[in-house]
């Protein structure tokens, strides 16, 4: 009897021992602190609040939950982990953030952060959100998989809602407000008002065990709907900066007077349509006003992107089978360090109704891109780089993707467009007409089309 007893004390100092050095491989302690610490300033600097319910805080003191955002810029990361000051908390974040500058890539790395391949299977990152949560670390995942450009809500593909239902795990609600207009995903600066952030309880473990996925689907879509530019101006907040137009042609691409495609130019709180001279204000109270060529318009820039959508909904059923679009790109892929991109080659991103594919222009391409060629600034110019010359792979000389596996694609507006597979992550950059916006719009919509 006893030796049972001395034999159950090693058993039990043994398990802590193996949950220890679980913990120590997946949790950061010190990257914890850094990330707090960077995560309050940036909330000093915005002027951001945190609202938090009685039922999420009584969860916090008990145990890991998953939390469910939206997600509206880049920043958000600052916004939903420091409600959890004081309890070990991680995150899903997108694989292609590693290769947007190397103190991303060393940030994640360090964190142990849970990388995902948007708009992918990734069983990986799936057993990685149940492992987290085994090890009592909170995650937060946003089922959008990606920054809205236009400030609202986007689409979620149904399998969060079989993920919630299989990890079996308490669920809350993260809905971000301001956000977006803080730095709006197709701005290059900040602007200046309030950040919200209101964190609840969603489902309690209980409550997910006896839903079913539909009905676990409708929560989280009920609790983080949210409309940036009808909040701001519900609200009567004004977003203080400069240039607030600057790079809002990148979204709103299409003339609403004239009607043409890639016509629309920014200059300060301008936007102009360069083919029939049609110019409108983008105003700190989140509104589009009328300047020249034009009475009305669509007076919201969500209503505006709204309007493009149907657009690309007609064309799309307008022309069928035969619909095409194609353009001239730049692909790059993951460099040797996986701490940002290489350039691999150029040529043309076709997307019909049922696949996109990428046909490269070159068998050679410039050699030691990877020491030159700036990361951050995905501008590369083949012309200007015609010295020594090295293969391009055999492997991105032809690619083809299936439109049916899109919800939606990652995308910088009007820049480019992120696509994976088993290999690697592919940005296809666009070097003329600003063309991702439309691309995904007609992505989304043919996706539609063909799960009918």
């Amino acid at each position: 009897m006893g030796e049972d007893k001395v034999l159950t004390r090693k058993e039990k100092r043994e398990e802590r021992k193996a949950r220890r050095k679980e913990l120590k491989a997946i949790f950061s302690p010190r990257h914890y602190l850094v990330l707090m610490w960077a995560c309050s300033m940036i909330r000093l600097y915005v002027r951001a609040r945190t609202f938090m319910s009685p039922a999420f805080k009584k969860q916090k003191k008990e145990g890991a939950m998953l939390v469910i955002s939206n997600h509206l810029s880049a920043l958000d990361f600052a916004y939903f982990t420091t409600p959890f000051w004081g309890k070990r908390v991680s995150f899903v974040v997108a694989e292609n953030m590693m290769y947007s500058t190397p103190f991303f890539a060393t940030l994640i790395q360090g964190y142990h952060a849970i990388t995902k391949k948007q708009f992918y299977a990734d069983y990986t990152c799936v057993k990685n959100i149940k492992r987290y949560l085994d090890a009592g670390i909170s995650v937060i995942l946003c089922p959008e998989g990606k920054v809205s450009a236009e400030g609202k809500t986007g689409p979620i593909a149904f399998s969060i809602a079989k993920l919630v239902k299989w990890l079996k795990y308490p669920v809350a609600s993260c809905k971000l407000s301001g956000s977006g207009l803080t730095r709006p995903k197709w701005a290059s600066n900040m602007r200046h008002c309030k950040v919200e952030t209101h964190m609840d309880m969603m489902m309690t473990a209980d409550e997910v065990r006896s839903a079913t996925p539909a009905e676990i689907m409708a929560k989280i879509e009920q609790s983080i709907d949210h409309n940036e530019h009808a909040w701001q101006i519900e609200n009567g907040l004004r977003y203080k900066g400069k240039n607030l137009a600057a790079g809002l042609e990148r979204l709103l691409y299409k003339c609403p007077v004239c009607g043409e495609d890639f016509s629309m130019r920014s200059e300060g709180n301008i936007l102009r349509c360069e083919k029939c001279g049609f110019e409108a204000e983008y105003t700190d109270r989140g509104v589009i006003e009328p300047k020249k060529g034009a009475d009305e318009c669509p007076g919201r820039i969500d209503l505006w992107f709204d309007w493009e959508k149907a657009e690309v909904e007609k064309e799309v059923r307008s022309a069928g089978e035969d619909f095409v679009m194609t353009k001239p790109v730049n692909m790059f892929v993951e460099n040797v360090r996986r701490n940002g991109y290489r350039f691999a080659t150029a040529g043309t991103l076709t997307l019909t109704h049922d696949k996109l594919t990428f046909t490269s222009a070159l068998t050679r391409r410039p050699a030691k891109v990877d020491s030159t060629y700036h990361i951050c600034s995905m501008d590369y110019d083949i012309a200007q780089n015609e010295g020594e010359t090295e293969p391009v792979e055999e492997e991105f000389m032809s690619l083809s993707f299936p439109v049916r596996n899109f919800v939606t694609v990652a995308n910088i507006p009007g820049d480019s467009l992120d696509i994976y597979d088993e290999k690697h992550t592919y940005r296809m950059m666009f070097p003329e007409e600003k063309a991702s916006t439309k691309m995904v719009l007609a992505i989304e919509e043919l996706n539609k089309e063909l799960l009918k």
